[in-house]
């Protein structure tokens, strides 16, 4: 099992925080658990000079295409854990990016595994990677021998048509949407988790496009998908 440094380590590979989990309906807080996830990639970011005067010169943003999260063991209330991300690594146009919770042993009991794309902040298509891996390779020069506990990579796809039905409508407010003017992910979860009631979550899946996305919830009963439209 791979050990990870101390919490005050400024190694700039991965980065880590102290994780206290919220809990909803006897399941961790999905959008909580997330959005701890997205406040500490994006300190990540930062302080690797990829963060917003990074973004502002090269004329681009961030775009997270998919997202999957495992439950690899069990999460306890009243525990704490420790959240560690890895940098983004760009592959061709797209870009992964892995997370874990670890619990007091080190071991990894949560996964998320991330899909990225850059999106020219001007003509709004898909922007090579090239000025992004330029700019890592400068600051972590070995970060292609770095890799984190589980390398598996999602590949984008196109959203199904399934045979949804209107089960809620949700009205956003301004503090729904994040700095790319987009509806943060979090927002999914916070609209799904409570559709899927006294079942214990197993994994979760979000896959966006433009028009609409799609959150899938998977139980030990099954999968439940739930289809965000926007209007």
């Amino acid at each position: 099992m791979m050990k990870f440094k101390n919490p005050e380590s400024t190694d700039l590979h991965f980065f880590k925080t102290i994780y206290q989990p919220k809990f909803f309906n006897g399941n961790v807080d999905l959008a909580h658990m997330l959005h701890t996830f997205q406040d500490l990639s994006g300190d990540h970011v930062e302080a690797l000079g990829l963060g917003e005067e990074f973004k502002k010169l090269n004329q681009f943003f961030y775009v997270v295409m998919r997202m999957k999260g495992y439950f690899l063991g069990e999460i306890h209330e009243g525990e704490t854990y420790t959240m560690v991300t890895y940098p983004l690594q760009a592959s061709g146009i797209q870009m992964y990016r892995y997370g874990y919770i670890l619990n007091s042993k080190d071991e990894p009991v949560f996964m998320l595994s991330t899909l990225w794309i850059l999106m020219d902040s001007v003509t709004r298509r898909i922007k090579s990677t090239k000025v992004f891996k330029n700019r890592l390779a400068e600051v972590l020069p070995d970060i292609d021998s770095v890799l984190p506990l589980n390398d598996e990579t999602l590949e984008n796809f196109s959203i199904d048509e399934y045979d949804f039905k209107s089960v809620k409508d949700y009205q956003v407010v301004k503090e729904d949407i994040d700095s790319n003017g987009h509806l943060n992910n979090t927002i999914y979860l916070k609209m799904s988790q409570p559709l899927l009631q006294n079942e214990r979550i197993h994994n979760f899946e979000i896959v966006s496009s433009i028009n609409d996305s799609v959150c899938s919830l998977e139980s030990i009963s099954g999968k439940y998908d739930s289809k965000t439209v926007f209007f």
